[in-house]
C-alpha cells in the first residue's frame, strides 16, 4: 500500500503570526494540506499571505460548527482524493522536522509487529509549563497518567492521544468512524481514542518526536493540583461532554467510573477557579443536565 499522508489543520479565528509558523512546518511533510476554516464569515481573503502551495486546499465552514465537525469534513477530503492517512493539525501546534516520517515508520513497524494501531502521535510538550504529557495507562479503576521518558525509543501505549499532531489511517476510521459531531469541542480525542480501544485499536505516542503546543488558557495551583483553566465557554463543554461520557458513551467501565467522579470535581475547580463564581457555577450545572438529557452540538450557545 502507498503511503499518503494529508494535513487537516482546524482554524479558528488564528493568530497568523503561529499559523504561518504551522503552514510553514508542513511544508515537505505531508502530500496535501486541508484547511478546514471554523472562523464564522472567514474566506480565503482573509488570509492574503498565509496560504500557499498547489496541494493545500482551502474549506471555509463559514461559521464555528465545532472542531470535530472540522476534523470530520478534512478526513472526507483527504478520503475523497485518495489518500492513506490523514494527520491531525490545530492551529496553534507546530511540528519538528522529520516528524511525519517518523510517525509513519513507527506505525508501519507495529504493524508489522501484529499491533493494531488506532492512532500514533509525538509526545506533547506544554508551551506554557514545558512539562510532557504523560501516557494514560489503563487500570481497573480507570487511567494512571504515565510520565513518559523522552530518552526511549519504543512507542508507548496509551488510552488515547490529542488529536493535534496524530496520524491516523483512513482505513481505521472506515471502521472506528469519525469523531462525534455532536461533541463540538473538548473530549472529541478522548471519545475516538476510547471508541478505537473498543474495536481493539491501540493508540501510540514515540517519543522519538516531541511537539509543543499550547494546553489551556493557563493553569492554577488548586489544593496541590495544578488545573489548567479555560474560559467558562469551554468549561461548559468539558462538563457536558463529560457527563454524556458517562451515560451514554462508548467507553470502558473502568474510564466511566472515573469521570463519574471526576465531573462533580470540575464543576467545583472551575466555578472556584472562574472570575465569574456564581455565573459559572450555575452554568456548569445545566452542562451536567444537558449531558444526561443529550442536548449536544453547541447545547447553552
Amino acid at each position: 500500500m502507498k503511503i499518503s499522508v494529508a494535513a487537516v489543520v482546524v482554524l479558528f479565528k488564528p493568530d497568523l503570526v503561529i499559523l504561518d509558523r504551522l503552514l510553514k512546518s508542513l511544508i515537505g511533510q505531508v502530500d496535501s494540506v486541508y484547511i478546514v476554516d471554523n472562523t464564522p464569515g472567514a474566506d480565503l481573503e482573509s488570509y492574503p499571505e498565509s496560504f500557499s502551495g498547489e496541494s493545500w486546499t482551502y474549506h471555509p465552514l463559514k461559521d464555528n460548527l465545532g472542531i470535530a465537525r472540522a476534523h470530520n469534513a478534512g478526513i472526507d477530503l483527504a478520503r475523497e482524493a485518495g489518500h492513506s492517512h490523514v494527520l491531525l493539525m490545530d492551529q496553534d501546534s507546530a511540528l519538528a522536522p522529520g516528524t511525519v516520517d517518523t510517525l509513519v515508520a513507527e506505525e508501519q513497524k507495529l504493524l508489522a509487529e501484529g499491533k493494531k494501531v488506532g492512532a500514533i502521535g509525538p509526545v506533547v510538550v506544554d508551551e506554557k509549563t514545558g512539562e510532557a504529557a504523560p501516557a494514560i495507562t489503563p487500570t481497573r479503576f480507570g487511567g494512571k497518567r504515565t510520565p513518559i521518558d523522552l530518552k526511549t525509543q519504543e512507542p508507548v501505549a496509551t488510552s488515547y492521544i490529542i488529536a493535534s499532531g496524530s496520524l491516523i489511517s483512513l482505513s481505521v476510521l472506515k471502521t472506528v468512524g469519525g469523531m462525534k459531531d455532536e461533541f463540538f469541542i473538548d473530549w472529541v480525542d478522548i471519545e475516538w481514542g476510547e471508541r478505537a480501544a473498543s474495536f481493539g485499536y491501540i493508540s501510540y505516542l514515540t517519543p522519538l518526536v516531541s511537539m509543543r503546543h499550547s494546553i489551556g488558557d493557563e493553569f492554577v495551583e488548586f489544593m496541590g493540583r495544578k488545573i489548567n483553566l479555560h474560559t467558562d465557554f469551554r468549561n461548559y463543554f468539558i462538563v457536558r461532554n463529560a457527563t454524556y461520557l458517562v451515560l451514554w458513551g462508548q467507553i470502558s467501565i473502568a474510564s466511566r467510573l472515573q469521570l463519574a467522579r471526576r465531573v462533580p470535581l470540575y464543576v467545583i475547580y472551575y466555578s472556584l477557579c472562574s472570575r465569574r463564581k456564581w455565573y459559572s457555577a450555575k452554568l456548569l450545572c445545566l452542562a451536567v443536565y444537558d449531558g444526561v438529557i443529550k442536548k449536544m452540538f453547541k447545547g447553552r450557545f
